[in-house]
């Protein structure tokens, strides 16, 4: 009973729910792997409770386990079924219940990757050496997460959103520390101390409610010299506090009349040059979520496009090629800059991180109609995960964002 209980612990222990993508777990895992990936059925949940989705991720399972019967004794694979029996036996685990409109999982012998999907994916299941990751760098590529921050000339809260809801932050203790010390809410700090208030700390909630630092004085009456020295306190806070070594992009939600003053002063490196210019006092949660995607889908359709419109000059000089060969020989070299990729497109064949070979496989059809498994390897995933292991931007596009009407494309870091 006790190396039961011993075992059930390690294998919970053993199952991760991320909340970034790390390229890092690509590296050095053992084969086989499973990859697989369920949309989540919302409307059903109160009633059924997720019977769907544990349904349909138990049905995968079995195509998975099929399919490595084909290449692999059982024992190699053991460690992936328990697992796999772990997660529906435990139909309460806050990853089904908290699951957004999708779930990946890569999972091994040794540990298992939860992923909360902001969309719906295809039922799907890849299974044999190499995991297939290219639905989770749709769900983790630039614009997907984002800060928020709320600022007025007396006031300033924090949040965090993706591409499905916002959510306000609870301010850390030494945040609000540090404003007790500087805007107290009467003359007399130390009584304060003595009755543990948190001086005049408060922040904006998502229904447009705001609280005052300085209850001596109104809003209105907060000078132009005390909002100035109110943004730089602010400035400091989020640098100190909030962000530190954090390379999330952030987006300033203000007044339009406090944004030059306060980006004249601000120094957080990851600040996006377009905000929010608006009183974020006005904006409920769902009018807060439209302006940010809002702002973070125009800079990535402008990158995307700057980045494609470079193609053709590049291309012209070495820096830049859509041939197949051209660009797995680049990756071997770890001269990749950006790659381009059509979204949901999958190329049967295999390719050498070492040589830069690149194999097309003949079957023209792309997905196996009895295992609802795509072409495992997949060309593309693989340059996928090349490109990541060399910090390469990756952008998956429709086809008419690409630079060319190849299904890949990619950047050089310098000259051929």
């Amino acid at each position: 009973m006790k190396d039961e209980k011993e075992t059930l612990r390690k294998t919970d222990e053993s199952i991760h729910v991320m909340d970034g993508f790390d390229p890092a777990i690509l590296s050095d895992v053992p084969a086989p792997v499973v990859s697989l990936y369920i949309p989540v059925h919302h409307s059903e949940r109160e009633e059924r409770r997720d019977i769907w989705d544990r349904d349909m991720f138990k049905d995968l399972m079995k195509n998975a386990e099929r399919t490595l019967a084909e290449s692999y004794g059982k024992d190699a694979y053991k460690g992936i079924l328990e697992k796999a029996d772990y997660l529906l036996a435990h139909p309460d685990m806050p990853l089904w219940l908290h699951a957004g409109e999708g779930l990946g999982f890569l999972m091994g012998n040794d540990d298992v990757y939860v992923y909360n999907l902001f969309f719906a994916p295809d039922p799907m299941v890849a299974a044999g050496d190499t995991y297939f990751v290219k639905p989770l760098l749709r769900n983790f590529q630039y614009g997907t997460e984002y800060y928020i921050l709320e600022l007025g000339n007396d006031r300033f809260s924090w949040v965090k959103g993706d591409r499905t809801h916002v959510q306000r932050q609870q301010l850390p203790r030494e945040v609000h520390d540090y404003f007790s010390e500087l805007f107290a809410n009467s003359d007399d700090t130390a009584a304060d101390m003595k009755k543990d208030e948190l001086g005049a700390l408060d922040y904006i909630t998502l229904e447009g409610h705001m609280g005052q630092y300085h209850d001596h004085q109104s809003r209105n009456d907060v000078k132009k010299e005390d909002a100035a020295q109110w943004f730089r306190y602010v400035n400091k806070a989020v640098n100190d506090y909030l962000v530190r070594d954090d390379a999330t992009p952030i987006i300033l939600c203000c007044d339009e009349e406090y944004v030059n003053a306060f980006r004249k002063i601000c120094t957080l490196r990851h600040l996006l040059p377009e905000g929010i210019k608006k009183d974020p006092a006005g904006l409920d949660g769902k009018a807060l979520l439209e302006e940010s995607l809002a702002v973070m889908d125009g800079i990535r359709d402008a990158n995307i496009k700057q980045a494609a419109e470079r193609f053709g000059a590049d291309a012209a000089h070495g820096k830049a090629s859509d041939d197949f060969d051209a660009i797995g020989m680049a990756l071997a070299e770890r001269r990749v800059a950006a790659l381009f990729m059509v979204k949901g497109k999958i190329l049967p064949g295999g390719f050498d991180i070492n040589t830069g070979t690149v194999t097309f496989d003949g079957n023209p059809n792309p997905v196996d109609d009895g295992y609802i498994d795509p072409a495992a390897p997949d060309i593309t995933d693989a340059f996928a995960q090349a490109a990541l292991a060399q910090d390469a931007h990756i952008y998956i596009v429709n086809q008419d964002q690409m630079p060319t009407a190849s299904p890949v494309a990619a950047l050089f870091r310098y000259a051929e």
